[in-house]
């Protein structure tokens, strides 16, 4: 399956900052969309030179829009130079890993953009928002992702809790208290995921199932600005810590030691 290839080893080819475990989250939650029968175009705010878009891209269902905003070569609007994406560079990534069915490319400023700019751009089922990461453009971003998004559909924004960049903490913040319509309900992978409230906790109890076996990450329950969250966490890479995590090994240990008895 391409999805596999790229997820395990395309992805480190196109320059970004995506890790394959994010890849994994995004997977996720495309099955439980696909078993809960939802479906939109995918969209994406800040494509660099695609390296998550075209994991959304390889999870497409026939007939979604897959829409791409970026500043390109527009950088002199590129305040707080994050990202930097390069046009050229990210269809060659494109053309290698997928295709251009359902292609939307749109070349500005995201705060610029208004609900119906971008006709594909509604009932969009995931959203990444990896733009700018100024507090007032994650606002600006938030609000624009909430507006376009399907009924079930899910936010995934980046970057929150980097301490690289403060600001989109704050603006993340400042869009959950200022009267946002998504709550948060998954945080992972430098990734926190968004939903309507309705949809929040079967996403999570999906979720924390997917993960519950995984020897490399752990699950935990928080809030995060008042709304339950659960976090993925990396177990450290000790052999210690991967057995108790494996039930396969737990049970192969009681059973020794019962023999030993």
């Amino acid at each position: 399956m391409k999805f596999a290839a790229y997820r395990h080893l395309g992805h480190r080819r196109v320059q970004g900052y995506t890790e394959s475990s994010a890849i994994g989250l995004l997977h996720a939650v495309d099955r439980y969309q696909r078993e809960a029968g939802i479906s939109g175009p995918i969209a994406e705010i800040g494509v660099h030179h695609g390296q998550l878009f075209i994991a959304m891209k390889l999870l497409q269902q026939p007939g979604e829009a897959a829409i791409a905003i970026d500043l390109f070569e527009d950088q002199e609007a590129n305040i707080d130079k994050s990202g930097q994406g390069d046009r050229d560079r990210f269809l060659r990534h494109l053309d290698r890993w997928t295709d251009r069915t359902g292609l939307v490319i749109h070349q500005g400023d995201s705060t610029a953009i208004v609900p119906g700019d971008i006709p594909a751009m509604s009932n969009v089922r995931i959203f990444s928002v990896d733009g700018g990461h100024t507090q007032e453009i994650v606002l600006s971003d938030m609000r624009l992702a909430e507006k376009s998004l399907a009924d079930g559909g899910v936010v995934i924004a980046d970057d929150v809790f980097n301490q690289q960049w403060p600001g989109v903490c704050v603006g993340t913040v400042h869009y959950l208290e200022q009267g946002g319509a998504l709550v948060p309900f998954y945080i992972g992978h430098n990734k926190v995921l968004f939903t309507q409230p309705e949809h929040a906790e079967r996403y999570r109890r999906t979720l924390d199932a997917a993960y519950a076996d995984k020897t490399m990450t752990a699950v935990f329950e928080s809030t995060f600005v008042g709304h339950p969250v659960s976090i993925l966490v990396p177990v450290p890479k000790h052999p210690v810590h991967i057995a108790r995590r494996s039930e396969t090994v737990r049970t192969t240990y009681q059973k020794v030691t019962k023999l030993l008895r």
